[in-house]
């Protein structure tokens, strides 16, 4: 926790992701909020000193969701979209920085889906398409890894069923 290894430092980090995960399923939701928002944290200080610790990027990106989806669950949704906005932002510098592994690309997908779902739970339904609409965008990047179009099905599925359900028959098929 002093970040004198910061291998150690960041393998503790995921651990307590974990830890805190497993918090959640079993209902202590200060625990886990607790965990997490330690394990953000370490991946920030890891990432200030080694920018490009993978182990910390992926930690930066499951805590920032994860904070947000227990923001979302107190009905705190500025929380939740403040942590939404660095999970997807998480993932987008994951992806900059190793566009060949599959993982940072889910990641930026999922960052996104919970940018949409508080959208959508603020009634901000235009924006929460838009959100949908530049994740399947991602599949046009130069660099989108080959599964990139199996990790977009079910953004493809949210999207079309709002588009069913606000328009026109031919506006949600299309």
């Amino acid at each position: 926790l002093d970040l004198s290894d910061l291998g150690a430092t960041s393998v503790y980090a995921d651990t307590a992701d974990s830890q805190a995960r497993h918090a959640l399923e079993l209902g202590r939701l200060d625990d886990a909020a607790r965990l997490e928002q330690e394990v953000y944290e370490l991946a920030e200080k890891v990432l200030q000193r080694r920018p490009g610790d993978l182990r910390s990027m992926a930690n930066r990106a499951l805590s920032a969701g994860l904070l947000g989806q227990l923001a979302f669950r107190r009905f705190d949704y500025a929380a939740a979209m403040d942590y939404a906005l660095k999970s997807e932002q998480a993932g987008k510098d994951y992806v900059a920085f190793d566009p060949s592994d599959a993982n940072p690309w889910v990641y930026w997908i999922r960052g996104k889906a919970q940018v949409a779902v508080t959208l959508l739970e603020q009634g901000r339904v235009q924006d929460a398409m838009k959100e949908h609409r530049s994740a399947m965008a991602l599949q046009q990047d130069e660099r989108a890894h080959p599964t990139l179009g199996a990790s977009l099905s079910q953004t493809a599925f949210r999207l079309t069923a709002l588009s069913a359900r606000l328009g026109p028959r031919a506006t949600a098929e299309r």
